[in-house]
């Protein structure tokens, strides 16, 4: 059974890329692309290599159909089959059309007019066959041109003894002589351009061929080895967590750092300082309405009870209230029945009007709430003694009103004293020096706040001058010691990092001004970074695959992790020139770790 091939028509521009993309879209395994002459695909033979790559890799079957001489070698280099047009077509067309080797004769059958008589007797002479008007309509569109021994178009051409034929007047019946088919041709332009008029092409053509030639492998040459291909590799390198505490000693007597003996240099620092500023008041004041009400007096004490307002308290929660006036000969309260413990209410005294010590809603309760009484005299007893809300204890509104407070004042020295240290760093750090936290001691000289402690008012200013007194270090070379210690305890194939302040930090233990010494507890958290070494992998590297590339440098126990590019993107293996490979080392960070 005859299975049709489905066929690819390509563009004079189409490049690789568009073409590999078409057949990626055509599901027949077997395909015939279909090219013009002087297409992009045959400007050099490189793109039909790639093209040949490209069809492998889609496991298809591929065959070159063209008309381009050169094309059809560059195709046969890369491995493509040829296919060819069939030299008998079995469809009829003005194109096809040629002349049998022998025509048969044209029999008119009836001459009107005398010129007809002239016409055949010329005819006779120089053996021409009239063809009819849209035969020759359709060769000037087509552009073919009369070969020897084809017919002529009209009578209306000069003949070949220099006479002009007149055109035939009225119909003539002719038969129209059997013909053959040729192959199919290409437009009349194109054609004509490769005609050689069968002469041999002049020297001056031969050397714009050779220049053509040259060029074309110059260009050839720069793609290949500048262009093509090209692959870059970043090594990222495994690393190891690594912890170390020491303690080095800072002293102005030290001259140099010594790492073996974890002795640092010191700097005594002495400096009279002042600072301004401003505060926010902290202290709040409740100064908004207080709550009023009444409530009942509960004496189980079974004898009267004098009760002053200013030596008696009562008590809800946190809130105390106060009585408005003094209660005297407060009798006893009596039971209905002692067993059940039913309170006689005619027994109570009238009740008596209270006032929520400080104001604010929050000193707000019900009726019914129970209000526990201190006094000084009888002091505290709830089990004799206490009061129950009559009507509920309304009318507190929450208003505060800020003011200066003792801690205020504290606290605004202290931050002056941060202020005064942070001046002072900010000094150093132009020599490239730091106060390790708690090796300074500050001697206030003079401290004030423009308004006093219980002052009502939001925001106060105070002033400190003071004198500082501190043992300050190169923070560079502390880090420069921590890691030469450290670098000392680690395998030949290990390196450290460089190290961050979130790294390495460091605290006074101990610290004798006077004799102008302390001790720093330094404790440090990074990486040691396995050594890679990346001389001659580009060598190695070329040629592979890139699975070969990845199981090579993975197997590698020094490397954590490898990034390859590749170009142009449909590349899958390594250049063969090392010198197109890049192998770069990948800047270290925590991720790369992990």
């Amino acid at each position: 059974m005859f299975v049709m091939v489905p066929s690819i028509y390509i563009n004079l521009e189409d490049d690789v890329a568009k073409i590999t993309a078409r057949i990626k879209k055509q599901k027949a395994d077997k395909l015939v692309l279909v090219c013009p002459k002087r297409c992009f695909l045959f400007n050099d033979s490189i793109n039909l290599r790639l093209l040949k790559k490209q069809v492998d890799l889609l496991k298809k079957e591929v065959y070159i159909l063209t008309m381009d001489e050169r094309g059809q070698m560059y195709a046969k280099e890369a491995g493509f089959q040829l296919k060819f047009l069939p030299k008998q077509v079995t469809s009829k067309g003005i194109s096809d059309v040629k002349v049998a080797a022998k025509p048969e004769k044209i029999q008119p059958q009836k001459v009107e007019d005398a010129s007809v008589k002239k016409q055949e007797t010329h005819k006779k002479k120089e053996e021409r066959v009239f063809v009819p008007e849209e035969v020759v309509e359709e060769q000037e569109k087509y552009g073919l041109e009369e070969e020897p021994g084809a017919i002529p178009q009209s009578f209306n051409k000069p003949s070949q003894f220099g006479q002009k034929s007149e055109p035939a007047k009225g119909k003539i019946k002719i038969s129209v002589p059997k013909v053959s088919m040729s192959q199919a041709f290409f437009p009349r332009e194109i054609e004509q351009s490769y005609k050689s008029d069968g002469k041999k092409p002049s020297g001056k053509n031969w050397i714009i061929s050779i220049m053509l030639i040259l060029v074309l492998l110059a260009g050839t040459a720069v793609v290949v080895f500048f262009v093509l291909p090209k692959a870059t590799v970043v090594v990222y390198p495994k690393t190891e967590a690594v912890t170390r505490d020491m303690e080095v000693t800072i002293s102005t007597n030290v001259k140099n750092p010594d790492t073996s003996k974890l002795l640092l240099p010191a700097t005594k620092v002495t400096d009279e300082l002042d600072v301004t500023q401003k505060f926010q008041s902290q202290g709040k004041k409740e100064v908004g309405n207080k709550a009023v009400g009444t409530v009942y007096i509960y004496n189980f004490t079974r004898q009267p009870l004098n009760l002053k307002a200013n030596t008696t308290t009562l008590t809800v929660g946190s809130k105390n209230y106060v009585l408005t006036s003094d209660v005297n000969q407060l009798k006893p309260t009596l039971y209905k029945n002692a067993k059940t413990k039913e309170i006689d209410e005619n027994s109570l005294a009238a009740p008596v009007e209270v006032e929520a010590a400080e104001g604010g809603d929050s000193s707000n309760v019900p009726a019914g709430t129970r209000m526990e009484i201190s006094n000084q005299v009888f002091g505290s007893k709830p089990q004799f003694l206490y009061a129950k809300t009559a009507t509920s204890v309304t009318g507190g509104t929450s208003r505060y009103l800020s003011f200066v407070s003792d801690l205020d004042i504290s606290n605004s020295q202290k931050s002056l004293g941060d202020a005064l240290i942070s001046q002072e760093q900010q000094k150093l750090s132009q020599q490239n020096l730091v106060i390790p936290d708690k090796a300074y001691i500050i001697e206030p000289e003079q401290f004030s706040t423009d308004k006093p402690s219980g002052t009502n008012s939001p925001n106060f200013e105070a002033v400190l001058k003071a004198k500082i007194t501190a043992l300050a270090i190169n923070k560079q070379d502390l880090f420069k010691l921590a890691g030469d210690r450290i670098k000392q305890t680690l395998a030949t194939n290990k390196s450290l990092e460089d190290i961050s302040d979130n790294q390495l930090s460091y605290k006074i233990k101990s610290i004798d001004l006077s004799n102008e010494l302390a001790v720093l507890f330094v404790h440090y958290e990074g990486q040691a970074v396995l050594n890679v070494n990346l001389d001659g992998l580009n060598e190695e590297l070329a040629g592979k695959s890139q699975d070969q590339v990845n199981e090579f440098l993975s197997s590698k126990a020094e490397i954590n992790k490898i990034d390859i590019t590749l170009a142009p993107s449909w590349q899958k293996n390594f250049p063969r020139f090392a010198n197109r490979i890049g192998v770069t080392l990948g800047k270290f960070n925590v991720q790369n770790s992990q």
